[in-house]
Protein backbone atom coordinates (compact mmCIF):
# COMPACT_ATOMS: atom_id res chain seq x y z
CA UNK A 1 0.00 0.00 0.00
CA UNK A 2 1.47 3.34 -1.01
CA UNK A 3 0.98 6.37 1.18
CA UNK A 4 -0.90 9.36 -0.20
CA UNK A 5 0.82 12.71 -0.20
CA UNK A 6 -1.68 14.26 2.23
CA UNK A 7 -3.08 13.36 5.61
CA UNK A 8 -6.68 14.26 6.44
CA UNK A 9 -6.78 14.71 10.21
CA UNK A 10 -5.46 12.90 13.23
CA UNK A 11 -8.51 10.64 12.87
CA UNK A 12 -8.12 9.61 9.21
CA UNK A 13 -5.21 8.07 7.31
CA UNK A 14 -5.15 8.40 3.51
CA UNK A 15 -3.41 6.01 1.13
CA UNK A 16 -3.66 4.13 -2.16
CA UNK A 17 -3.92 0.39 -2.65
CA UNK A 18 -1.51 0.24 -5.59
CA UNK A 19 0.29 2.29 -8.19
CA UNK A 20 -2.90 3.81 -9.57
CA UNK A 21 -4.51 6.62 -7.60
CA UNK A 22 -7.96 5.08 -7.83
CA UNK A 23 -9.56 4.94 -5.37
CA UNK A 24 -8.16 7.08 -2.58
CA UNK A 25 -8.51 5.07 0.64
CA UNK A 26 -9.58 6.52 3.99
CA UNK A 27 -8.86 4.41 7.08
CA UNK A 28 -9.18 5.23 10.78
CA UNK A 29 -5.86 6.34 12.26
CA UNK A 30 -7.02 5.42 15.75
CA UNK A 31 -9.27 2.70 17.21
CA UNK A 32 -12.04 2.38 14.64
CA UNK A 33 -14.86 1.94 17.15
CA UNK A 34 -14.02 5.34 18.61
CA UNK A 35 -14.60 7.14 15.31
CA UNK A 36 -18.16 7.99 14.36
CA UNK A 37 -17.92 7.88 10.56
CA UNK A 38 -21.33 9.50 10.07
CA UNK A 39 -20.30 12.47 12.18
CA UNK A 40 -16.91 12.73 10.47
CA UNK A 41 -18.48 12.72 6.99
CA UNK A 42 -20.89 15.46 8.05
CA UNK A 43 -18.23 17.70 9.61
CA UNK A 44 -15.57 17.24 6.91
CA UNK A 45 -17.62 17.82 3.77
CA UNK A 46 -15.08 20.11 2.11
CA UNK A 47 -12.19 17.71 2.56
CA UNK A 48 -13.71 14.51 1.19
CA UNK A 49 -15.49 16.37 -1.60
CA UNK A 50 -12.21 17.92 -2.76
CA UNK A 51 -10.57 14.50 -2.72
CA UNK A 52 -13.52 13.08 -4.65
CA UNK A 53 -13.24 15.82 -7.25
CA UNK A 54 -9.53 15.09 -7.70
CA UNK A 55 -9.40 11.28 -7.55
CA UNK A 56 -12.97 10.39 -8.56
CA UNK A 57 -13.52 7.74 -5.88
CA UNK A 58 -12.94 7.45 -2.13
CA UNK A 59 -12.98 4.10 -0.32
CA UNK A 60 -13.82 4.18 3.40
CA UNK A 61 -12.31 1.02 4.88
CA UNK A 62 -12.08 -0.32 8.42
CA UNK A 63 -14.91 1.73 9.93
CA UNK A 64 -17.80 0.41 12.06
CA UNK A 65 -20.49 0.16 9.37
CA UNK A 66 -22.49 -2.95 10.22
CA UNK A 67 -25.87 -2.74 8.49
CA UNK A 68 -28.00 -0.95 5.91
CA UNK A 69 -29.26 1.66 8.38
CA UNK A 70 -25.66 2.55 9.31
CA UNK A 71 -24.98 3.03 5.62
CA UNK A 72 -28.05 5.19 5.14
CA UNK A 73 -26.98 7.38 8.07
CA UNK A 74 -23.73 8.07 6.21
CA UNK A 75 -25.67 8.95 3.05
CA UNK A 76 -27.89 11.38 4.97
CA UNK A 77 -24.80 12.98 6.53
CA UNK A 78 -23.52 14.01 3.08
CA UNK A 79 -26.28 16.63 2.82
CA UNK A 80 -26.99 15.40 -0.71
CA UNK A 81 -30.48 15.11 -2.19
CA UNK A 82 -30.71 11.34 -2.21
CA UNK A 83 -32.42 9.35 -4.93
CA UNK A 84 -35.43 7.10 -4.40
CA UNK A 85 -36.43 6.46 -8.01
CA UNK A 86 -34.36 4.18 -10.27
CA UNK A 87 -34.89 4.44 -14.03
CA UNK A 88 -32.13 1.99 -14.92
CA UNK A 89 -32.34 -1.50 -16.38
CA UNK A 90 -30.77 -3.68 -13.70
CA UNK A 91 -33.13 -5.44 -11.26
CA UNK A 92 -32.80 -3.99 -7.74
CA UNK A 93 -34.57 -4.40 -4.41
CA UNK A 94 -35.20 -1.48 -2.08
CA UNK A 95 -33.77 -2.19 1.39
CA UNK A 96 -34.55 1.05 3.23
CA UNK A 97 -35.73 4.42 1.90
CA UNK A 98 -32.52 5.51 0.17
CA UNK A 99 -30.71 2.17 -0.05
CA UNK A 100 -31.07 -0.56 -2.69
CA UNK A 101 -29.32 -3.77 -3.59
CA UNK A 102 -26.75 -2.96 -6.29
CA UNK A 103 -28.06 -5.63 -8.67
CA UNK A 104 -30.05 -8.84 -8.56
CA UNK A 105 -28.49 -10.24 -11.75
CA UNK A 106 -27.10 -13.80 -11.35
CA UNK A 107 -23.53 -14.07 -9.96
CA UNK A 108 -22.08 -15.52 -13.18
CA UNK A 109 -23.19 -12.51 -15.23
CA UNK A 110 -20.82 -9.53 -15.56
CA UNK A 111 -21.97 -5.93 -15.44
CA UNK A 112 -19.96 -3.86 -17.90
CA UNK A 113 -18.35 -0.56 -16.97
CA UNK A 114 -20.80 2.33 -17.07
CA UNK A 115 -21.60 5.70 -15.56
CA UNK A 116 -24.83 5.31 -13.63
CA UNK A 117 -27.89 6.17 -15.74
CA UNK A 118 -25.80 8.05 -18.31
CA UNK A 119 -28.78 7.83 -20.68
CA UNK A 120 -30.72 10.36 -18.57
CA UNK A 121 -30.62 14.15 -18.84
CA UNK A 122 -29.81 14.35 -15.13
CA UNK A 123 -27.91 11.25 -13.99
CA UNK A 124 -26.86 10.84 -10.35
CA UNK A 125 -23.98 13.03 -9.17
CA UNK A 126 -22.57 10.68 -6.56
CA UNK A 127 -22.86 6.92 -6.01
CA UNK A 128 -22.43 5.23 -2.64
CA UNK A 129 -21.72 1.51 -2.33
CA UNK A 130 -21.61 -0.54 0.86
CA UNK A 131 -20.26 -4.07 1.18
CA UNK A 132 -22.67 -5.63 3.67
CA UNK A 133 -21.25 -9.02 2.70
CA UNK A 134 -18.17 -9.48 0.51
CA UNK A 135 -18.15 -12.52 -1.79
CA UNK A 136 -15.83 -15.52 -1.39
CA UNK A 137 -14.18 -14.99 -4.78
CA UNK A 138 -14.51 -12.32 -7.44
CA UNK A 139 -17.35 -9.82 -7.18
CA UNK A 140 -15.15 -6.74 -7.41
CA UNK A 141 -16.74 -3.45 -8.41
CA UNK A 142 -14.10 -2.37 -10.96
CA UNK A 143 -13.56 1.31 -11.61
CA UNK A 144 -12.39 3.23 -14.68
CA UNK A 145 -11.50 6.90 -14.96
CA UNK A 146 -13.85 8.26 -17.64
CA UNK A 147 -11.72 11.37 -18.03
CA UNK A 148 -8.89 9.18 -19.32
CA UNK A 149 -11.26 7.36 -21.69
CA UNK A 150 -12.32 10.69 -23.18
CA UNK A 151 -8.67 11.70 -23.71
CA UNK A 152 -7.62 8.45 -25.35
CA UNK A 153 -10.68 7.36 -27.34
CA UNK A 154 -10.28 6.93 -31.10
CA UNK A 155 -10.68 10.45 -32.58
CA UNK A 156 -13.02 9.13 -35.29
CA UNK A 157 -15.38 7.66 -32.68
CA UNK A 158 -15.16 10.83 -30.61
CA UNK A 159 -16.05 12.97 -33.61
CA UNK A 160 -19.09 10.82 -34.47
CA UNK A 161 -20.41 11.05 -30.92
CA UNK A 162 -19.67 14.78 -30.75
CA UNK A 163 -21.68 15.31 -33.94
CA UNK A 164 -24.56 12.87 -33.44
CA UNK A 165 -24.67 11.82 -29.78
CA UNK A 166 -25.91 8.39 -28.71
CA UNK A 167 -29.31 6.76 -29.28
CA UNK A 168 -30.56 4.18 -26.80
CA UNK A 169 -33.31 1.63 -27.28
CA UNK A 170 -34.48 -0.48 -24.34
CA UNK A 171 -37.14 -3.17 -24.53
CA UNK A 172 -39.30 -4.03 -21.53
CA UNK A 173 -41.89 -6.71 -20.99
CA UNK A 174 -45.08 -5.76 -19.17
CA UNK A 175 -46.95 -7.39 -16.29
CA UNK A 176 -49.15 -9.35 -18.72
CA UNK A 177 -46.40 -10.44 -21.09
CA UNK A 178 -45.86 -14.20 -21.31
CA UNK A 179 -42.54 -15.19 -19.78
CA UNK A 180 -39.74 -15.56 -22.31
CA UNK A 181 -36.14 -16.67 -21.97
CA UNK A 182 -33.48 -14.01 -22.32
CA UNK A 183 -30.00 -13.98 -20.89
CA UNK A 184 -30.08 -10.18 -21.24
CA UNK A 185 -33.54 -9.71 -19.77
CA UNK A 186 -34.16 -6.46 -17.93
CA UNK A 187 -36.89 -5.49 -15.48
CA UNK A 188 -40.51 -5.09 -16.57
CA UNK A 189 -41.56 -1.54 -17.39
CA UNK A 190 -43.97 -1.41 -14.44
CA UNK A 191 -41.07 -2.33 -12.14
CA UNK A 192 -38.92 0.43 -13.57
CA UNK A 193 -41.58 3.15 -13.53
CA UNK A 194 -43.01 1.94 -10.23
CA UNK A 195 -46.57 2.02 -11.58
CA UNK A 196 -48.97 0.38 -14.02
CA UNK A 197 -50.81 3.66 -14.61
CA UNK A 198 -50.11 4.55 -18.24
CA UNK A 199 -50.71 8.26 -17.66
CA UNK A 200 -47.99 8.25 -15.00
CA UNK A 201 -45.69 6.29 -17.28
CA UNK A 202 -46.16 8.88 -20.02
CA UNK A 203 -45.61 11.76 -17.61
CA UNK A 204 -42.33 10.31 -16.36
CA UNK A 205 -41.28 9.54 -19.93
CA UNK A 206 -42.03 13.06 -21.12
CA UNK A 207 -39.94 14.46 -18.27
CA UNK A 208 -37.01 12.31 -19.41
CA UNK A 209 -37.52 12.71 -23.19
CA UNK A 210 -38.35 9.02 -23.64
CA UNK A 211 -40.17 7.97 -26.81
CA UNK A 212 -42.59 5.13 -26.02
CA UNK A 213 -43.54 2.45 -28.54
CA UNK A 214 -45.97 -0.22 -27.36
CA UNK A 215 -46.08 -3.65 -28.98
CA UNK A 216 -47.44 -7.12 -28.29
CA UNK A 217 -49.72 -7.55 -25.27
CA UNK A 218 -48.19 -4.83 -23.12
CA UNK A 219 -44.49 -4.72 -24.03
CA UNK A 220 -42.70 -1.44 -24.40
CA UNK A 221 -39.70 -0.06 -26.28
CA UNK A 222 -38.13 3.13 -24.90
CA UNK A 223 -35.96 5.23 -27.21
CA UNK A 224 -34.03 8.35 -26.28
CA UNK A 225 -30.95 10.26 -27.33
CA UNK A 226 -28.21 11.68 -25.19
CA UNK A 227 -24.82 13.33 -25.47
CA UNK A 228 -21.94 10.88 -25.15
CA UNK A 229 -19.82 13.21 -23.00
CA UNK A 230 -20.35 15.19 -19.78
CA UNK A 231 -18.64 18.25 -18.40
CA UNK A 232 -18.17 18.01 -14.64
CA UNK A 233 -20.41 20.66 -13.00
CA UNK A 234 -17.64 21.74 -10.59
CA UNK A 235 -14.24 20.63 -11.94
CA UNK A 236 -15.25 21.47 -15.56
CA UNK A 237 -13.36 18.41 -16.80
CA UNK A 238 -14.84 16.44 -19.72
CA UNK A 239 -15.52 12.71 -19.40
CA UNK A 240 -16.76 9.87 -21.56
CA UNK A 241 -20.33 9.36 -20.36
CA UNK A 242 -22.46 6.84 -22.24
CA UNK A 243 -23.48 3.18 -22.43
CA UNK A 244 -22.10 2.51 -25.94
CA UNK A 245 -19.89 -0.43 -24.94
CA UNK A 246 -22.48 -1.63 -22.39
CA UNK A 247 -25.69 -1.79 -24.44
CA UNK A 248 -24.01 -2.88 -27.69
CA UNK A 249 -25.23 -6.38 -28.61
CA UNK A 250 -21.62 -7.68 -28.76
CA UNK A 251 -20.54 -6.00 -25.53
CA UNK A 252 -21.31 -8.90 -23.18
CA UNK A 253 -19.39 -11.37 -25.38
CA UNK A 254 -16.35 -9.13 -25.40
CA UNK A 255 -16.61 -8.74 -21.63
CA UNK A 256 -16.96 -12.42 -20.71
CA UNK A 257 -13.93 -13.47 -22.77
CA UNK A 258 -11.86 -10.79 -21.01
CA UNK A 259 -13.16 -12.08 -17.69
CA UNK A 260 -12.25 -15.65 -18.62
CA UNK A 261 -8.67 -14.50 -19.31
CA UNK A 262 -8.66 -12.85 -15.88
CA UNK A 263 -10.39 -15.53 -13.76
CA UNK A 264 -9.45 -18.66 -15.76
CA UNK A 265 -12.29 -20.78 -14.35
CA UNK A 266 -14.42 -23.50 -15.94
CA UNK A 267 -17.54 -21.48 -15.17
CA UNK A 268 -16.25 -18.33 -16.88
CA UNK A 269 -15.27 -20.39 -19.94
CA UNK A 270 -18.74 -21.97 -20.07
CA UNK A 271 -20.44 -18.58 -19.77
CA UNK A 272 -18.25 -17.18 -22.56
CA UNK A 273 -19.04 -20.04 -24.94
CA UNK A 274 -22.79 -19.95 -24.18
CA UNK A 275 -23.01 -16.18 -24.51
CA UNK A 276 -21.13 -16.25 -27.81
CA UNK A 277 -23.59 -18.81 -29.17
CA UNK A 278 -26.66 -16.91 -27.97
CA UNK A 279 -25.33 -13.60 -29.29
CA UNK A 280 -24.77 -15.17 -32.70
CA UNK A 281 -28.40 -16.30 -32.71
CA UNK A 282 -29.48 -12.80 -31.69
CA UNK A 283 -27.44 -11.26 -34.51
CA UNK A 284 -29.01 -13.58 -37.08
CA UNK A 285 -32.51 -12.78 -35.81
CA UNK A 286 -31.92 -9.00 -36.06
CA UNK A 287 -31.28 -6.23 -33.53
CA UNK A 288 -34.98 -5.67 -32.83
CA UNK A 289 -34.88 -8.77 -30.62
CA UNK A 290 -32.23 -7.26 -28.33
CA UNK A 291 -33.46 -6.07 -24.95
CA UNK A 292 -31.02 -3.17 -25.12
CA UNK A 293 -29.42 -1.61 -28.18
CA UNK A 294 -27.31 1.45 -28.86
CA UNK A 295 -26.36 3.38 -32.01
CA UNK A 296 -25.01 6.80 -32.87
CA UNK A 297 -27.67 9.47 -32.59
CA UNK A 298 -28.27 9.50 -36.35
CA UNK A 299 -29.10 5.77 -36.31
CA UNK A 300 -25.72 4.64 -37.65
CA UNK A 301 -24.61 1.38 -36.06
CA UNK A 302 -21.64 1.37 -33.71
CA UNK A 303 -19.54 -1.29 -35.40
CA UNK A 304 -18.22 -4.31 -33.52
CA UNK A 305 -14.69 -3.04 -34.22
CA UNK A 306 -15.54 0.31 -32.66
CA UNK A 307 -17.15 -1.38 -29.65
CA UNK A 308 -14.02 -3.53 -29.12
CA UNK A 309 -11.86 -0.42 -29.34
CA UNK A 310 -13.91 1.24 -26.59
CA UNK A 311 -14.06 -1.90 -24.43
CA UNK A 312 -10.30 -2.49 -24.69
CA UNK A 313 -9.64 1.07 -23.57
CA UNK A 314 -11.86 0.58 -20.53
CA UNK A 315 -9.97 -2.57 -19.59
CA UNK A 316 -6.65 -0.77 -20.05
CA UNK A 317 -7.64 1.66 -17.28
CA UNK A 318 -9.73 -0.74 -15.17
CA UNK A 319 -8.94 -1.02 -11.45
CA UNK A 320 -10.54 -3.95 -9.58
CA UNK A 321 -10.24 -3.76 -5.78
CA UNK A 322 -11.60 -6.75 -3.81
CA UNK A 323 -14.34 -5.80 -1.38
CA UNK A 324 -13.93 -6.20 2.38
CA UNK A 325 -17.11 -6.49 4.44
CA UNK A 326 -17.94 -3.05 5.86
CA UNK A 327 -16.36 -1.07 3.00
CA UNK A 328 -18.09 2.10 1.82
CA UNK A 329 -17.16 3.42 -1.63
CA UNK A 330 -18.09 6.91 -2.86
CA UNK A 331 -17.89 7.51 -6.61
CA UNK A 332 -18.14 10.73 -8.59
CA UNK A 333 -20.52 9.57 -11.33
CA UNK A 334 -19.35 12.35 -13.67
CA UNK A 335 -15.75 11.09 -13.57
CA UNK A 336 -15.66 7.36 -12.75
CA UNK A 337 -17.48 4.32 -14.14
CA UNK A 338 -18.21 1.11 -12.28
CA UNK A 339 -19.26 -2.46 -13.00
CA UNK A 340 -19.30 -5.92 -11.44
CA UNK A 341 -17.16 -8.99 -11.96
CA UNK A 342 -18.67 -12.49 -11.57
CA UNK A 343 -18.39 -14.04 -8.12
CA UNK A 344 -18.94 -17.11 -5.97
CA UNK A 345 -20.44 -17.37 -2.52
CA UNK A 346 -22.90 -15.02 -0.80
CA UNK A 347 -22.46 -11.36 -1.75
CA UNK A 348 -24.55 -8.34 -0.81
CA UNK A 349 -23.53 -4.92 -2.04
CA UNK A 350 -25.90 -2.04 -1.34
CA UNK A 351 -26.13 1.25 -3.21
CA UNK A 352 -27.51 4.74 -2.83
CA UNK A 353 -27.10 7.84 -4.99
CA UNK A 354 -27.57 11.58 -5.01
CA UNK A 355 -29.66 13.38 -7.61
Amino acid sequence: MSQATTTATKWIRKSFLGETKLPLVYEPAEEKELLDLTEWVKKNQKEWREDLKTYGAVLLRGFPVHKATDFQSILLATDEKLGEFYLGTSPRDQVVKHVFTASELPPHYPIMQHAEMSFLDNPPKLLFFYAEKASETGGETPLTDLREIYKEIDPKIKEKIKEHGIRYRRRYDGPSTTARFSLWKTKRWDEMFGTTNLDDVKKISDQNRFQLDWFGVDSLTITNEQSGFRIHPEAKTTAWHNHSQTFHYQAAVSEVWKIFKRQKTIRSLGVAILLTLLTTIKRISGEQSHDVHVTYGNGEEITTKEMHSISNLFWKHLVAIPWETGDVLIIDNFSISHGRLPFTGPRRILVGWSE
